[in-house]
């Protein structure tokens, strides 16, 4: 009897210490690894670079630079699952934005940018900067600090609200600008993120662009200012636009 009890005393115990690392292990994913897909089919068109949805609900700019040839566009659970690993970055890039739930709409990781559409408002989190008059000849960009007054944080329609995180552990810079693309509040998300182990194995494509940065480091930010800050600036611009090609498409629904 005795060897019987310290049998199921030994299973119990390992019962218990299996169950608590379990436990442990499930509350300590507060990223989900789920992702929403607007599940659109988009193309590049070689009408000043920008991209398109199949239905032209959607067209934007990746801005200036040079695109890749055929770059890799992240829009639903296939394409996504052709990068081992990406759906796991993506998640995290978006819990990290407290965006985990809203519909991505596409992302290109060699021009560094993700669109989403979040769901519900993004209220109540202090924005880094706020852009006024967007697309006006008097818009201008205000910085916030950390002790100005206390506000409720609600984006107007003309204005646009940018939300920056750095991670130099994980070596990455994300850029969130939220306005309004038409009547559809987007997020425009920058992604810079240094090479590393995770993202060789995503096996992204590499062209003229690189995904993911070989020779910059965030961590190491102050080695390449000017670099970060063409980075940071040209991101902007690429947001106005996006807005007012947004207002163009509007007015294009209209007459439909």
């Amino acid at each position: 009897m005795r060897k019987r009890f310290i049998g199921i005393k030994g299973f119990a115990t390992k019962f218990v210490i299996g169950a608590t690392i379990a436990m442990g292990a499930l509350s300590s994913c507060s990223s989900p690894r789920w992702l929403v897909f607007g599940e659109r089919e988009w193309h590049i068109s070689d009408y000043f670079g920008q991209i398109i949805d199949a239905d032209t609900t959607f067209r934007m700019t990746l801005g200036n630079g040079l695109i890749p040839r055929s770059p890799a566009i992240i829009s639903s659970a296939d394409s996504v699952a052709k990068y081992p690993g990406m759906d796991k970055f993506m998640a995290d890039i978006l819990h990290t934005v407290h965006l985990d739930s809203a519909e991505i709409l596409f992302y290109t990781p060699e021009m560094m940018t993700m669109f989403v559409i979040p769901k519900g408002d993004m209220t109540g989190y202090r924005p880094s900067s706020i852009t006024v008059n967007m697309g006006e000849d008097n818009q201008y960009t205000m910085w916030v600090n950390d002790d100005d007054p206390e506000e409720d944080w609600t984006r107007q329609p003309s204005e646009m609200y940018t939300y920056t995180y750095v991670d130099t552990r994980k070596h990455r810079l994300v850029i969130v600008d939220a306005y309004d693309y038409g009547t559809t509040p987007v997020a425009q998300i920058t992604v810079a993120q240094s090479r590393c182990k995770a993202t060789d194995s995503m096996k992204v494509p590499v062209y003229l662009h690189s995904a993911f940065l070989p020779r910059r480091d965030i961590a190491k930010y102050y080695r390449d200012l000017e670099f970060w800050s063409y980075l940071v600036e040209s991101r902007r611009q690429r947001a106005v636009a996006n807005y007012l090609i947004g207002k163009e498409q509007q007015e294009r629904n209209k007459l439909r």
